[in-house]
């Protein structure tokens, strides 16, 4: 997924790239190696991941193959992007960085979600903290083998407690099917119960269930009065 101008995660795929205005410099953040993203054709920017996680996906899917592509195939020339331009940045987890967005400034941060209920392969999810209000975001992709993202015996726990999560951003495209609750729906609800954000939004902008908001904390009264 990307970040926009704004800091606020954007799915981005060959069906909506018409509304992708930000092909540049922006920023990408890759949470899993398992599956291939996709890329933009103009996009030249950068791919933050933790070193894991970026090694693992540059073996499983060389992005030097579309080089080749693009030389036998002119089609190919304009749905690839120039992957000599790309850059990838490897993240400490837990260690934020500062990044610029087009219109602000922000706390990037990677945190381990375990393994992958898929596959082997190490998952992380993102905290994107905008320093120009204080707010934190937290997006997730996949919800892997571990849901305590902030460990209690490190410094994040406490900070969290103090600042709390303002949005969470899920995969909403696991309730597109219209099937009955399952074993990610369930892990979703108990990862929203003990977050306790101030709100949950689908990444790709579709419904999600309500009782998703009902695992969100409830807003207090006497802030709301002030």
């Amino acid at each position: 997924m990307f970040l926009d101008a704004f800091g606020n995660p954007k799915e981005v795929t060959p069906d909506n790239l018409h509304e992708y205005s930000y092909d540049l410099h922006e920023t990408m953040l890759l949470t899993s190696a398992d599956h291939e993203v996709y890329i933009p054709p103009k996009w030249h920017g950068t791919i933050y991941s933790t070193e894991e996680l970026l090694q693992n996906y540059r073996k499983r899917y060389n992005v030097s193959r579309y080089l080749e592509r693009r030389k036998g195939d002119i089609n190919l020339r304009s749905s690839q992007p120039d992957t000599t331009l790309l850059t990838f940045h490897a993240l400490q987890p837990y260690e934020p960085e500062f990044i610029c967005c087009e219109n602000v400034v922000v706390e990037l941060t990677a945190l381990p979600a375990g393994q992958s209920l898929f596959s082997e392969m190490e998952i992380v999810v993102f905290l994107v903290k905008l320093t120009a209000s204080g707010s934190n975001t937290l997006i997730t992709k996949e919800l892997g083998s571990d849901l305590n993202f902030f460990p209690h015996n490190h410094h994040y726990h406490a900070r969290i407690l103090d600042e709390g999560i303002d949005v969470v951003y899920v995969d909403d495209k696991i309730y597109s099917n219209g099937s009955p609750a399952n074993y990610q729906h369930q892990r979703l609800f108990s990862m929203l119960s003990n977050i306790q954000p101030g709100n949950v939004k689908g990444l790709s902008g579709g419904p999600l269930p309500e009782v998703l908001r009902m695992a969100c904390r409830k807003p207090n009264p006497a802030v709301e009065q002030n």
